[in-house]
């Protein structure tokens, strides 16, 4: 195995999010293998890293014949790992050690990364979940009655009686049939018209039925099906951790309108493939799947070979990089709605100079504010926000105080989001 050797300070050793097969500094031996026994399965491993220290005592030394014999003793150890697929391999080069005390303290061997994976039974049971509620979906129609709205006027008529001066004769209530000699004034009354302002006839309409029991609310459902949007739009969503019920509403969106299914473009990001959190890097995380085409099937099963590579790890996600990665798969779109975890931050927000169009946010978990990440995307790309069942599209003239209700409370803008105020 040929792998040029990458240069680093000092490798970090911390058992809690890597296996380490320390070995003596200068020799091939290992010092402890017990941590093998931390290794779920083969399919675990994501990776694995030879760190050695660049210091040697004489200039004569082989390091390159020491590192062949380390990766024999690691075939003796663990030889299935130099039969899997898709193993990251790097040889990392300790630079800052400069003499043999400070050497001897360095870590040298190996180190074994572990993807993020879920358990395998509670990745079984979201997407048992996701399935039972896309196949519990069917459209209904329901008779909408006409609509009538009335235009209300009031007007001052006369009664035919009139209104004596004795103010003693008013409190009597007596009324007189003419004006007499005294020029009664007239008795008036109130009267009410209605005419038609605007008429509505009755309609069918069609609406999409489904299990709803294990949904807090379907606003994102709903959001998506009343509204109407560009046929040059992205669908960008995160399918991570927690999103599985909103996920879920964009699959049941697809089943409601075969028309925006037609549009084809369709993007699942998982922030990576499981890569060990300290691996990623910005732009280049990875975990990125596309759909395009008319078939509910095939976008469907898109969304969870995506889910099945890997559900996050670490909060924040890679939402620009997946936006910008199905802007360059997709040239010609037009804009993007991406579907956010309100409590997941933009790990890669730094990016965002980087996109041209409009990028709108439906921002699915929010409790009591905003993320501010993805208030600054809609403002700085010109796009919409949607949180719950409410679409808000002039972020940018909104005023400090100004207050919106969402999902039945009022949300209160303070400090670049909004909050929760009652």
């Amino acid at each position: 195995m040929k792998l040029k050797p990458i240069g680093i300070g000092t490798q970090k050793v911390d058992t809690t999010i890597a296996v380490f097969l320390p070995m003596p500094f200068s020799q091939s031996n290992f010092l402890d293998i017990s941590q093998l026994k931390k290794i779920p399965g083969n399919e675990w491993i994501y990776g694995v890293h030879l760190v050695y220290t660049r210091f040697r005592e004489v200039d004569t030394f082989n390091q390159p014949k020491l590192n062949y014999h380390r990766f024999e003793e690691l075939k003796k150890t663990y030889p299935v790992l130099f039969d899997l697929k898709d193993i990251e391999w790097k040889v990392l080069e300790q630079r800052e050690a400069t003499t043999r005390e400070r050497a001897t303290t360095c870590f040298h061997g190996f180190v074994i990364y572990l993807k993020n994976l879920p358990p395998p039974d509670l990745l079984k049971k979201e997407l048992s979940f996701i399935s039972k509620i896309v196949d519990s979906y069917s459209d209904t129609l329901i008779w909408v009655p006409e609509k009538i709205d009335y235009k209300i006027k009031k007007r001052k008529v006369e009664t035919g009686f009139y209104i004596p001066k004795s103010d003693k004769k008013k409190k009597a209530g007596e009324k007189f049939s003419s004006s007499g000699i005294w020029q009664r004034e007239p008795e008036y009354k109130v009267q009410w018209d209605s005419t038609i302002k605007k008429k509505t006839n009755g309609y069918w309409m069609r609406i999409g039925k489904f299990d709803t029991s294990a949904f807090i609310g379907t606003d994102e459902f709903n959001t998506l099906t009343k509204r109407k949007w560009s046929t040059k739009m992205a669908v960008v969503t995160d399918v991570t951790g927690s999103m599985g019920p909103f996920s879920t509403q964009i699959m049941l969106w697809l089943k409601y309108s075969p028309e925006v299914l037609k549009q084809g473009r369709f993007a699942f990001f998982n922030d990576g493939d499981g890569t060990p959190d300290m691996l990623k890097k910005t732009g280049s995380t990875g975990g990125i799947y596309f759909a395009s085409g008319g078939n509910f099937d095939s976008v469907f099963s898109r969304m969870k070979f995506t889910m099945n590579k890997g559900l996050g790890g670490d909060i924040p996600e890679n939402d620009l990089e997946a936006v910008l990665k199905t802007i360059a798969n997709w040239p010609d779109t037009d804009t993007i709605l991406l579907v956010a975890d309100n409590q997941a931050p933009i790990k890669d927000i730094a990016l965002i100079d980087r996109i041209k169009i409009p990028v709108s946010v439906m921002v699915c978990g929010v409790y009591d504010r905003v993320n501010p990440d993805y208030i600054e995307l809609v403002k700085k790309t010109g796009g919409r926000l949607f949180v719950l069942d409410k679409e808000i599209s002039n972020i940018k003239n909104i005023k400090s105080g100004q207050r919106e209700l969402i999902g039945g409370k009022w949300y209160e803008w303070r400090k670049g989001t909004f909050v929760q105020v009652m």
